[in-house]
């Protein structure tokens, strides 16, 4: 006859659980945002300002006046805009103590603080990548306010249209990140069987972008950014980015900029949150919880605080390859 001890330790062994519980969006981010973009903080209370305009000032060389006379011309400094930080903060997300202890999932909230960290830095991407697309004075100069697009024309393929962005931004960087959606990369992945029988050349379409610097990246993965919780993809459907990279400016070389307000270790400590090296706190909510009443649960909750700007329109490259895909 088996023990107690023995008939505990049998139906441990005949309960275990096989894996964990799967997140399809807990598959790392499809990109790092400093592939496009320089990234700076700002302190507590710093503000940050833009300029509002692009300097289109020409230059000028005349050729010396016979009589000695300077032709005098007055220029006007160009103006700036005070940017205003976006405070985002995640859900309170909470399990209740009785059903973690009662589950064999003892992970829940462990993913779900993952969760909040990656879904914080996947809203950062969605909200820069949806500006290039649709420019506005909010994030570009107001005297500049494009995004090169480049529009498919008849008769042109997706190696044409690679090459046409590539020529519209190529005189302001070296480097061309390309993020592309994923049905876009898709059909990169087939274009040399699919072109393959009008061939007059050899065209290894991956290898001929890498060598004049196009550097290809799909973007995927989605995000909420709704109360209701409805995800919507980083990039749409058929849509290309391209940016110019001047590798000659380090650092500060890309035509976009992030900046994260930082918390001081007074304000973290205040906030009993733990902050990380991009600045996103993270507030671990004991025990109760309040909600409608105290709850005898345990939560987590994220926080943090940014700003961005497109610093130089002219090295920002955009298409929509809808009609030949």
């Amino acid at each position: 006859m088996l023990t107690l001890g023995q008939r505990v330790e049998n139906e441990r062994v005949f309960a275990k659980l096989i894996g964990e519980p799967i997140n399809p969006n807990a598959i790392g981010l499809p990109i790092e945002l400093a592939t496009i973009a320089n990234y700076d903080t700002a302190e507590p209370g710093e503000h940050v300002y833009r300029l509002s305009n692009v300097d289109k000032t020409a230059d000028v060389v005349l050729v010396a006046d016979a009589a000695g006379l300077i032709t005098p011309v007055k220029r006007t400094p160009i103006g700036d805009t005070l940017l205003t930080f976006v405070d985002v903060n995640s859900k309170l997300e909470y399990v209740q103590i009785g059903e973690v202890l009662n589950s064999p999932d003892q992970t829940a909230l462990a993913r779900r603080k993952s969760a909040i960290t990656r879904s914080m830095d996947l809203r950062e991407i969605k909200i820069v990548l949806d500006a290039l697309i649709t420019p506005s004075s909010s994030y570009f100069p107001a005297n500049q306010v494009d995004n090169n697009e480049v529009t498919v024309a008849s008769g042109q393929d997706l190696y044409d249209v690679f090459v046409a962005m590539k020529q519209k931004i190529e005189d302001y960087g070296d480097n061309f990140p390309c993020l592309v959606a994923p049905n876009v990369k898709s059909k990169l992945d087939v274009y040399d069987k699919e072109q393959a029988s009008v061939f007059n050349y050899n065209v290894d379409i991956m290898d001929k972008l890498r060598s004049v610097g196009i550097e290809v990246t799909k973007i995927f993965g989605m995000v909420s950014l709704a109360d209701n919780e409805v995800e919507t993809a980083l990039l749409a459907s058929n849509k290309i980015i391209m940016v110019s990279e001047n590798s000659r400016i380090p650092n500060a070389g890309k035509p976009i900029t992030v900046v994260r307000r930082k918390f001081s270790a007074e304000i973290a400590q205040m906030m009993g949150a733990t902050v990380d090296s991009v600045q996103r706190a993270l507030i671990t909510v004991n025990a109760p919880v309040q909600n409608d009443g105290n709850r005898a649960a345990f939560g987590i909750y994220g926080y943090s605080s940014n700003i961005f700007c497109i610093t130089n329109p002219y090295a920002v490259g955009y298409a929509d390859v809808a009609d030949i895909m």
